[in-house]
């Protein structure tokens, strides 16, 4: 998405919540306190944005497992965001967590979160202690955690292929299995991804409805 893009969204977002948090906001300080409260705040939004951000980034990086185990890792697609190269199965992967979060209404939650943020730590109050590196850590391992439970049903079936290619070659010598392990395990990983796509969507719809500001 475009920067001032962006921008415009948030600018068009504050000017909609300002009126709604006015009351709970109060009088801003004055001096160095405002610009202390105004960092405070974006710290606050980036969280937020930062614990939606790690769910899809969890779910790409689950697709790139995949897309490893079934060898279509030299398919890959320039991301204009990152500016970096994703496999496509980390492009899809992360397209189904996408489209869990805007069936369950993600954005309306999210600013609902926002709103409610105010109430919970009021402005400027927000502190950078132990206690909020340790939620932020906790986030980067449960992103990790969903990365893992969305690629482990194809990555192993996928591993118990390449064993059992590996057992024929050692049976059959006489078996070009070598030749054909590289296009049957893409062919079955893209057949088990798509075989795999409800239970994907029940991962992703899981980890939306667990995240801190899910609930």
């Amino acid at each position: 998405m475009d920067v001032r893009l962006k921008l415009l969204l948030a600018a068009m977002l504050g000017a909609v919540l300002i009126p709604v948090l006015e009351p709970t906001i109060g009088v801003p300080p004055a001096g160095p306190a405002l610009a202390w409260a105004a960092v405070m705040e974006l710290a606050v939004g980036a969280l937020l944005g930062l614990s939606a951000g790690l769910i899809v980034a969890g779910a790409r990086q689950a697709g790139d497992l995949v897309a490893a185990q079934a060898g279509l890792s030299a398919a890959t697609l320039f991301n204009p965001e990152s500016g970096e190269e994703v496999t496509a199965l980390g492009h899809l992967y992360g397209l189904v967590a996408l489209g869990v979060f805007l069936a369950m209404q993600g954005p309306l939650v999210l600013v609902a979160a926002l709103a409610e943020s105010y109430r919970v730590v009021p402005a400027g109050g927000f502190l950078l202690d132990a206690s909020t590196a340790s939620q932020v850590f906790a986030q980067v391992g449960g992103a990790l955690a969903l990365s893992l439970r969305a690629a482990a049903p194809v990555a192993l079936a996928l591993a118990l292929a390449g064993l059992a290619m590996g057992w024929i070659g050692r049976l059959a010598p006489a078996i070009p299995v070598l030749a054909m392990s590289l296009p049957l395990r893409s062919l079955l990983g893209i057949a088990l991804v798509i075989l795999v796509l409800g239970v994907l969507v029940a991962t992703f719809s899981q980890a939306w409805a667990a995240w801190p500001w899910g609930g």
